[in-house]
């Protein structure tokens, strides 16, 4: 199932607030070229899922994944980096393969 680091939910939940969104809102995943990476893919605020799309839940945010989408990130993890442009840093979110687990 797709996951949510603790940095994404908290840079998501501020997301949320920071645009006034209600208490249901999430961030919608969709798929925007050929590419299932990160850069193919196209993150936004959504005040609600689509009536098609599945809700995800991890580290108390919701995430809202188009059929299309649900099996092409089940094993994926939602995380942000910093990155420096134009001298500022900000953050980015990326859409990865988890990690795998070193317990056993």
């Amino acid at each position: 199932m797709l996951t949510v680091t603790e940095a994404a939910a908290q840079a998501i939940k501020s997301l949320i607030a920071e645009h006034r969104m209600p208490e249901e809102a999430g961030l919608r995943i969709s798929r925007q070229g050929d590419s299932t990476r990160s850069e193919g893919l196209g993150l936004s605020i959504a005040a609600a899922p689509a009536a098609d799309d599945s809700v995800v839940e991890s580290n108390s945010v919701k995430v809202f994944l188009p059929p299309n989408m649900v099996k092409i990130l089940e094993d994926q993890q939602i995380d942000i980096e910093h990155v420096t442009e134009d001298g500022e840093e900000q953050m980015r979110f990326i859409v990865d393969r988890k990690p795998r687990s070193s317990e056993n």
